[in-house]
């Protein structure tokens, strides 16, 4: 978002506005003026949201040489949204600046939300904290959804928070399974019954809160989190690829060390030693581990090889969020309609997918699979070339029916097309 100029004290805009000497903006950029901090701030991040070149430049470099205690008294004393805003994105990186930021109610809930796609869980935690601001934006319930370092325990208190007030989640991969790890079994069969009652249209807003209000003051729990919470931990920094730096410990006398020292040292060491075990765990373990909320989520945000395991996955609903991930590529669409044993309803849903069907290869390779639907086939099959035609008439690996598709897309060519 673009700083406007109202957003700045009445006296700066003169200075840094469209109409003032470029001389005098440079100087500003480059923080020569003798102006207090938040003011110079203000300009600054005007400078920086709405100009390009030497400019732009000059402003961005000097927010970043300010010093830490002058950026902390500046980020207590801002109040104008858009300020917050820009102060969000450009400090996002820094949990103590951003903490405070999170927590200024006039930050816009639109900043809130880019920040939650994107920062660590205790920031995660933070926002999750602000129940008013998230029964007042919705989106924010699916930004820290999606977001792979928010903690499964905080999507589920999140979850419940959003339910409670009636807002509309139900689009969100794994919704009815979440919705059962938090609220019963019981609880899940209304929502179904409601949804059967729609047709199949998606619940509104009086049909959302009108459950929530059946639903007991306190929650039992359900076993949303059978897996413990080093494995989890675990888990999640595998399928996100993160990596921690080890921390260097420095080399400690033991005779020095006072029998309360020694015992903690010793229990810190096998803390360690667990948590290493849990990482060192296969990922086809760690996955066996997780609910079926935990599998969706895991599926919409981990990585490729994480994917290539949930593809697989029993429960239809985990092996479609797959399809459903933003970071899912064409070449795992390849190895999947590879996969002979994956559910027809995989492979349709990939069919169905025009992005990417329009592939020659994921066609053809959706051709030679016996689970494709037969319309499909008979479409894209009289596309191919003489000599895949041939190849799959003579394949074992494809159905009796493509077989003779083939054949008889070959003899009618070589007849003229008659």
């Amino acid at each position: 978002m673009a700083v406007s100029l109202e957003a700045l004290p009445e006296g700066l805009r003169s200075r840094v506005g469209p109409e003032a000497p470029a001389p005098m903006r440079m100087m500003v950029a480059r923080a020569l003026l003798p102006i207090p901090p938040s003011d110079l701030f203000s300009g600054l991040a005007y400078l920086a949201s709405n100009e390009s070149g030497d400019l732009q430049s000059a402003a961005r470099k000097s927010i970043a040489d300010m010093p830490s205690g002058v950026v902390e008294g500046i980020l207590d004393s801002i109040e104008h949204p858009e300020l917050l805003d820009f102060a969000l994105r450009h400090y996002v990186d820094d949990e103590n600046f951003a903490s405070k930021i999170i927590l200024n109610r006039a930050t816009p809930d639109d900043a809130i939300e880019w920040a939650a796609h994107r920062v660590p869980a205790g920031l995660i935690e933070l926002i999750a904290n602000n129940q008013a601001r998230i029964i007042r934006h919705a989106p924010l319930v699916e930004a820290i959804y999606f977001n792979p370092a928010s903690p499964m325990a905080i999507v589920s208190r999140v979850f419940e928070t959003g339910v409670r007030a009636g807002l509309e989640l139900h689009h969100i991969p794994g919704f009815r399974e979440i919705y059962e790890s938090i609220f019963g079994k019981e609880a899940a069969s209304k929502l179904d019954a409601a949804a059967d009652n729609l047709q199949g249209k998606e619940l509104d807003e009086d049909t959302i809160q009108k459950l929530a209000a059946e639903l007991p003051e306190e929650v039992e729990d359900h076993g949303s989190s059978s897996m413990s919470d080093e494995a989890m931990a675990a888990a999640m920094q595998i399928l996100t690829q993160e990596e921690e730096e080890e921390e260097e410990e420095e080399e400690v006398d033991e005779r020095l060390l006072s029998p309360a020292d020694r015992r903690a040292r010793e229990a810190k060491e096998k803390e360690k030693e667990k948590a290493k075990d849990e990482k060192q765990k296969p990922m086809h373990a760690l996955i066996e581990e997780m609910t079926v909320p935990m599998k969706i989520r895991t599926a919409l945000v981990g990585n490729k090889a994480a994917r290539a395991i949930l593809i697989k996955d029993s429960k239809l609903i985990v092996a479609m969020a797959v399809l459903k991930s933003p970071q899912v590529q064409e070449n795992e669409i390849k190895s999947f309609c590879k996969n002979k044993a994956l559910s027809d309803r995989i492979i349709t849903a990939i069919a169905r997918n025009r992005d990417w069907s329009k592939s020659p290869a994921i066609q053809l390779l959706l051709i030679k699979h016996p689970k494709t639907p037969a319309g499909f086939t008979n479409r894209w099959i009289r596309t191919l070339r003489v000599k895949e035609l041939k190849d799959i008439s003579r394949s074992r690996d494809v159905s009796g029916h493509v077989q003779r598709l083939a054949k008889n897309i070959i003899r009618q060519r070589q007849s003229g097309g008659r």
